[in-house]
């Protein structure tokens, strides 16, 4: 049994500026700060230095929730498991920096961790309350038919597998051998628990155009979710933690 005593916030950030900031001020004040471990950012050595700025100053802020960021070793999103392997809070939570999901889910998922500690609630776009605004047509097709067929795949009643935007126990997290460095990454993040038996919720959530920067899930990731997902329906469930 996993007692809630905090949670981590883990973002990254390569050229939001504005929209990093946003995040971050939308969780000093939304959230209970009593909480909140710590929020965590990281980057790589190619964030623009507009960039690096506003996590300095963000740093540097006068707030009793320690902020702190570290320059990533991993490439692209491997920066989520050096986080997850630092984290301090009882509970940890992914969010994108670019404002493109709801925030106001946070305290939500919060308040799911305190009643429901071993739960993992993950957000989603396809459930009663959830929505897409501002998203390709196509590209919404398509991740339809990508959740059904995952949602088949692993005979799961989840719709939305690939969302970065979740509330987990950390000890969980930690114990995972996370493979992935791309995009893959996320629905290693669902696919994983649940392979181990781990209770989901889903939330609902909205999905908007991103403000800021440019997104660099393309269709062409769309082969590295497939791999990744019939590598980890098969494979022995031993591998799956480290």
């Amino acid at each position: 049994m996993t007692d809630f005593k905090g949670v981590s916030i883990v973002t990254g950030a390569v050229t939001e500026t504005e929209s990093l900031r946003r995040t971050v001020d939308y969780i000093l004040e939304k959230c209970d700060h009593s909480d909140l471990t710590e929020i965590i950012i990281g980057y790589p050595d190619r964030a623009t230095p507009e960039c690096v700025a506003v996590i300095k100053e963000l740093e540097a802020m006068q707030s009793d929730v320690s902020i702190w960021s570290f320059v990533q070793k991993r490439p692209r999103l491997g920066f989520l498991t050096e986080a997850f392997d630092a984290v301090k809070g009882s509970h940890v939570i992914t969010v994108d920096s670019d404002m493109a999901l709801d925030l106001d889910l946070i305290p939500q998922m919060i308040e799911g961790a305190k009643k429901e500690p071993d739960t993992i609630f993950s957000a989603s776009r396809w459930i009663d309350g959830g929505s897409f605004e501002g998203y390709n047509k196509f590209k919404k097709v398509l991740n339809y038919c990508s959740q059904k067929f995952l949602a088949v795949l692993y005979q799961s009643k989840l719709t939305d597998f690939t969302i970065p935007f979740q509330i987990a126990p950390a000890e969980l997290l930690k114990s995972i051998n996370f493979e992935e460095t791309n995009f893959a990454i996320f629905i290693e993040m669902v696919l994983k628990p649940l392979r181990l038996g781990c209770k989901i919720k889903e939330l609902p959530t909205n999905c908007h155009s991103r403000t800021e920067g440019e997104s660099s899930n393309s269709f062409a990731q769309l082969p590295f979710y497939l791999k990744t997902a019939l590598h980890i329906r098969f494979m022995p469930k031993e591998k799956i933690l480290k």
